[in-house]
């Protein structure tokens, strides 16, 4: 059973960072750009991601894990750069 945006009240857990979270979004171009990532935690409201390349604040994107089967969509609210990757705070709805 996959959850949409509507079940994230029930993931206030940390989510096994093991396993990638794939992002995809629309660029400044409305051309489709993809991503894996990996996922720190989620709470009801916000997920935190560790990705490879920027994605731009306040831009809407979709997004799906296997290991917690959680998909839909989420607002790029925070990003920092960390290291070789960027952190992102996602928040859903």
């Amino acid at each position: 059973m996959n959850y949409t945006t509507d079940n994230f009240e029930c993931f206030d857990q940390h989510v096994p960072s093991d396993k990638p979270v794939r992002l995809a979004w629309l660029d400044q171009h409305r051309q489709i750009r993809c991503v894996a990532g990996t996922c720190i935690d989620v709470s009801s409201r916000r997920i935190h991601l560790v990705v490879p390349e920027q994605i731009p604040l306040h831009t809407r994107v979709m997004l799906r894990t296997d290991a917690s089967h959680i998909a839909g969509s989420a607002v790029v609210k925070y990003m920092t750069h960390y290291d070789t990757k960027f952190i992102l705070v996602l928040e859903i709805g």
